[in-house]
């Protein structure tokens, strides 16, 4: 019976977490989307930015981006502020990411990277966000879960401690 019950459980607590697995895309996939991106002059609302150089990926910024799409899904809400009151900032120094400059785009509802990145680019502020030449490193994550928004995508972008100075 004790068995039976702690299966039980643990299969319950597996199901209420939201999967990354069935809408997160290929770690190539998304180094060519935004490289191709950052390769073109963006029109961000009334600015225009030159192209910038292509982004590395970062192990760490994939894994704060995971944790934080993962914490939007299980509270269905797209916004920057964590539930305990966190900053992007306090996140990615909580992770041990010493940076410089970072940033933070989210999106609610695309099925797929091409969509999330449409989305973003005609926003202004996340437009602006892709093309700041300072940033250098990426991390990317999108999670389903069954609240209204299905996909939850997270992309955040930095600028690691110790490079030259963001200007």
């Amino acid at each position: 019976m004790r068995l039976a019950c702690l299966l039980l459980l643990t299969a319950s607590t597996v199901l209420a977490q939201p999967a990354a697995s069935d809408c997160q895309p290929g770690a190539e996939a998304v180094r060519a989307a935004l490289a191709a991106l950052r390769a073109q002059p963006q029109q961000c609302g009334t600015h225009r930015w030159p192209a910038v150089p292509a982004l590395r990926e970062s192990p760490a910024l994939n894994t704060t981006a995971l944790r934080f799409a993962q914490a939007l899904a299980a509270r269905d809400r797209i916004e920057h502020v964590g539930a305990a009151g966190d900053s992007l900032r306090a996140r990615l120094r909580d992770a041990g990411y010493a940076m410089r400059l970072s940033a933070e785009n989210l999106a609610g509802g695309p099925e797929t990277l091409d969509e999330a990145l449409a989305q973003w680019l005609a926003s202004p502020a996340h437009c602006e966000n892709l093309m700041l030449a300072e940033v250098q490193e990426f991390g990317l994550a999108c999670v389903s879960g069954p609240g209204r928004f299905q996909r939850y995508w997270v992309l955040h972008l930095a600028a690691p401690a110790g490079g030259p100075p963001a200007r």
